[in-house]
């Protein structure tokens, strides 16, 4: 291993917290503002006036690109994520919001029923372990009001993300060869780092079929990810205790089965009155 490198992850949940104190990460979440895609405005506003004035709970705030969307719904908007550096990131981008340090899969600070909404954006659920996932939505689930709604989104197992590799995304550049050869000198670096995380992280992989756990190829391939199908989330938010109302492509899209292709999609459920 090269002087100075960083050492492999020991577990998904070392690597990926390690990837969101990252100060490149930091930055990057950070400079990111409005919609990430049609299927999350469409959710939002979906609920918007149901849940206005009332409770909410935004999970995996990262820099605050949710904030702006969700405080303007409510006064009584609490934000939180795991990473230390992401909270003070979204403490300096939105000044006088209530963000705090917590961890999905622990929301004890919170009483039993306070929100009306709970929302967890851009798959940040998938951060999580299977185990991990579990947690977090029981504890979500606990958290929310009787028919109170959560919105997240999720990556497709069955999606064009799933499973990807660094070598592909070089491949998906090849009409581009010239300005990819013109950059190569300034982007070595940076391939470097994407192949040696790929290679360290390649070992956590695990396919269940119905769910899977691989590398992201987000931030650098930093990420091991949880995937999913329609089908596996309407089983596993069945048996936590909600009713799944409507899933949607990232496109907006209605996904019906797991025959959808979408990289990821989201999940519109409530918690069941009894």
């Amino acid at each position: 291993m090269p002087k100075g490198a960083p050492l492999p992850p020991s577990s998904t949940r070392d690597g990926n917290l390690r990837a969101y104190r990252q100060p490149d990460t930091v930055d990057l979440i950070r400079q990111r503002s409005g919609w990430i895609d049609v299927a999350e405005r469409t959710m939002v506003n979906r609920v918007a006036d149901e849940v206005r004035s009332r409770p909410i709970l935004d999970i995996g705030v990262g820099g605050g690109r949710t904030s702006w969307m969700l405080r303007l719904l409510s006064d009584a908007y609490v934000a939180v994520d795991y990473s230390p550096e992401m909270v003070e990131a979204c403490r300096l981008q939105c000044p006088g919001i209530d963000v705090r340090q917590c961890d999905a899969r622990d929301l004890s600070a919170f009483e039993d029923g306070r929100f009306a909404l709970v929302m967890f954006s851009f798959n940040g659920i998938d951060v999580l372990d299977h185990k991990g996932r579990l947690a977090a939505l029981a504890e979500m689930h606990r958290v929310l009001e009787p028919g109170g709604v959560l919105l997240y989104s999720t990556g497709n197992r069955n999606g064009s993300l799933y499973a990807r590799r660094p070598w592909s995304l070089r491949r998906a550049r090849a009409t581009r060869l010239v300005p990819t050869l013109v950059r190569l000198p300034m982007s070595l670096p940076r391939y470097w780092r994407t192949y040696r995380n790929w290679w360290q992280r390649r070992r956590f992989a695990e396919d269940h079929g119905s769910w899977a756990v691989c590398t992201s190829r987000a931030y650098e391939f930093r990420i091991v990810a949880h995937w999913t199908l329609p089908s596996t989330e309407l089983h596993v938010l069945d048996s936590v205790g909600f009713t799944v109302g409507e899933m949607l492509g990232y496109e907006g899209a209605q996904v019906e089965d797991d025959s959808a292709i979408t990289p990821y999609f989201y999940v519109l459920a409530r918690k069941r009155e009894s």
